[in-house]
């Protein structure tokens, strides 16, 4: 078994073993429907309200387990997030609200373009494993018929808010390609495929600087880079999520890949991976300066998709392989670290509901890459790799 098998056979058998049990019997929230938004890390679960896309990466998160082969309950999981979706944010016209509060009503019913994206995703998950009866693509269909009819933005994609100031950013354009492309593979209906073609236009056209090849994060409501220094923030983050959606949207569609992707993951390990701790940070200036040096689980889930779709050779990808490894170094198999601060310490804070999706997105293309979803579950190495994330210190040196 080679280093990178033994690593994917660890995460699998930490995910399917101890995370998904644990946020189905600890972060479902029992008394009122949906899930928690957090854990603390000793266990207990966090009661703040509840935001749709939390409820959404729920519901995908459980799909995908059963897709991985989890043996537990993953239908009563996904279907337990999918209800309470349905019943409580979800709009007449077929819109998503933002928050509801503990009692079941709506706490905050502005429309977020981020939330859009994330129903449009769990729909996906939901219509693929539970079938055309139980009326997820209908969902979707009318969705994406209200956002084109009522949110389209007058030079490309989307108004975000309505109610704000008429800013926009790549992040949530972003995730409706990633929705567009979850729908590509299900559904014939071309009106995937052209929202899909636009906002991979959106990206390539105004989002990407031309000179550095790297994406910018925010902008005004023509599409020009936002003013002062939040026009040149960059996320290495973002870069690889884009290169993995760029790189899956090429094969999906046939079209000639260009090398916007590999730009992007060039510019996020050139500026946004720090060699001394091993992780791609938060974010970068669009020439290259660190901006925020604080570094995130879910950067480095990202980081390993967008090695794999490139076709790195196995060496490469061990390294972000082990720093999201290091993440998940909790008392509480299951749980995870979610911020890594400049020094190497890990800040001690409930972990959130909503990084499963980025972990059980990166085991997903772990497994199909190396194909270990078939072999024996559990080896007396992976047991002792296994104790390792647990018991792996908390500072990196």
């Amino acid at each position: 078994m080679t280093d990178l098998s033994a690593q994917v056979h660890a995460l699998r058998n930490w995910l399917l073993d101890g995370a998904l049990p644990l946020w189905w019997e600890l972060g479902a929230d029992r008394d009122r429907g949906g899930f928690h938004e957090a854990i603390d890390l000793d266990g207990t679960p966090v009661a703040h309200p509840h935001r749709a896309r939390t409820i959404a990466r729920q519901a995908f998160s459980y799909c995908e387990a059963g897709r991985l082969g989890w043996a537990g309950p993953w239908r009563q999981a996904a279907n337990h997030a999918l209800s309470y979706f349905r019943k409580h944010f979800v709009r007449a016209d077929g819109t998503i609200n933002s928050v509801v509060d503990l009692d079941g009503r709506c706490g905050d019913s502005r429309f977020e373009l981020y939330n859009q994206a994330f129903a449009l995703l769990a729909y996906a998950s939901a219509h693929s494993e539970f079938g055309e009866g139980a009326g997820w693509r209908e969902m979707a269909v009318r969705l994406r018929a209200t956002l084109h009819q009522r949110y389209a933005h007058p030079v490309a994609g989307f108004v975000e808010d309505p109610s704000g100031p008429g800013s926009q950013s790549a992040n949530p354009h972003m995730h409706l390609l990633e929705a567009a492309l979850a729908w590509m593979h299900l559904d014939p209906d071309p009106g995937w495929r052209r929202m899909a073609d636009r906002l991979v236009a959106l990206c390539l056209e105004r989002m990407i600087d031309r000179k550095t090849g790297a994406l910018r994060e925010f902008f005004t409501a023509d599409w020009t880079p936002a003013p002062g220094i939040a026009g040149s923030i960059c996320e290495p983050g973002h870069h690889y999520e884009w290169a993995f959606l760029l790189h899956h949207w090429a094969s999906l569609t046939g079209s000639r890949r260009s090398d916007a992707a590999s730009r992007l993951i060039a510019f996020a390990d050139a500026h946004g991976v720090d060699p001394v701790r091993g992780v791609a940070i938060n974010a970068v200036l669009i020439d290259g300066g660190v901006h925020d040096p604080v570094a995130r689980l879910w950067a480095q889930a990202e980081r390993i998709r967008a090695y794999l779709v490139e076709g790195r050779d196995e060496a490469q990808i061990t390294s972000p392989v082990a720093a999201l490894i290091r993440f998940l170094a909790v008392e509480k198999q299951g749980l995870w670290f979610d911020r890594l601060d400049a020094n190497g310490r890990f800040v001690e804070e409930p972990a959130r509901a909503t990084s499963l999706y980025h972990i059980i997105g990166a085991v997903t293309e772990l497994t199909a890459a190396l194909r270990v979803g078939g072999e024996v579950r559990q080896t007396e190495q992976e047991r002792s790799d296994l104790g390792a994330i647990r018991s792996s210190p908390r500072r990196i040196s």
